[in-house]
């Protein structure tokens, strides 16, 4: 089997109402119940699902347009509620999705802001969680940080190498930080962070990224760069704030390239 490519997001209100407001933005289709229930139980044989339930299982219609001129438009939706919270996994099981433009991928993004997520990352499940810090190679203890994370009304550690947060729950100015390091890891890199509506939107560039002019060229040519920071899953803690204007400069200039659309 492939990889799978997940899109996550956590909402501090009810399934019901987030099930709601899904249509409004996406083309939205629920499976039947008896499908629900035959995977919930496929889950529980192979997962403890650390009381998460499986309340709904649908399809999700967007068009993304990649890098190579076609696009994708389907895409898998299962829908856990824990704690009257509830997190939808959006799957794509595609290689395709390396090739998102990040224009594109930032609209699909703001749609799920307007659906009123309050916390937006991603990973793969070819992730060893376990690398990660976790106990087991178990989604669900991902997700059970992620809600906590939620509940406790303040992020401290980069879910994901793409990330999108309530303001309230980040209580950080614009500019470049520094990411703190697990010990096995020697390259140093950062998190640049920018406000987009009520949300701050938190990216994270390797340092060789910014200081090696080869490296730097290939990132701003890279189109599609925020598909595959949204799949990498750094979940390091965000340091301190750096005074490089030069590489803060840098950054800046990364991301508008990944966001204006035709090169404008």
């Amino acid at each position: 089997m492939g990889t799978t490519y997940y899109t996550l997001a956590v909402f501090d209100k009810p399934w019901e109402e987030v099930l709601e407001n899904l249509p409004r933005e996406f083309r939205y289709t629920r499976e039947l119940a008896y499908q629900r229930e035959e995977r919930e139980e496929h889950l529980k044989f192979i997962f403890d699902m650390r009381g998460f339930r499986l309340v709904a299982v649908g399809e999700l219609h967007y068009e993304l347009k990649t890098t190579e001129g076609d696009s994708l438009d389907w895409l898998e939706v299962e829908t856990y509620s824990k704690d009257n919270m509830t997190l939808l996994q959006i799957g794509v099981s595609t290689g395709m999705w390396m090739f998102v433009l990040s224009p594109e991928l930032m609209k699909f993004l703001r749609k799920l802001m307007r659906t009123g997520a309050v916390l937006i990352c991603g990973y793969t499940d070819d992730h060893d969680l376990r690398d990660a810090g976790f106990e087991e190679d178990n989604q669900f203890l991902l997700y059970e940080w992620l809600v906590e994370t939620v509940k406790r009304g303040k992020l401290e550690v980069l879910p994901s190498g793409l990330t999108l947060v309530k303001k309230e729950l980040l209580d950080l100015e614009d500019g470049l930080y520094e990411l703190l390091e697990r010990p096995w890891r020697e390259e140093g890199e950062y998190v640049l962070i920018k406000s987009l509506d009520s949300y701050k939107l938190l990216v994270s560039i390797r340092e060789s990224d910014l200081t090696d002019e080869e490296c730097y060229r290939d990132l701003l040519e890279d189109k599609a760069w925020f598909s595959l920071k949204l799949v990498g899953l750094p979940l390091k803690r965000i340091g301190q704030k750096v005074g490089n204007e030069e590489l803060l400069k840098r950054a800046e200039e990364f991301f508008r390239a990944q966001v204006m659309e035709n090169g404008r």
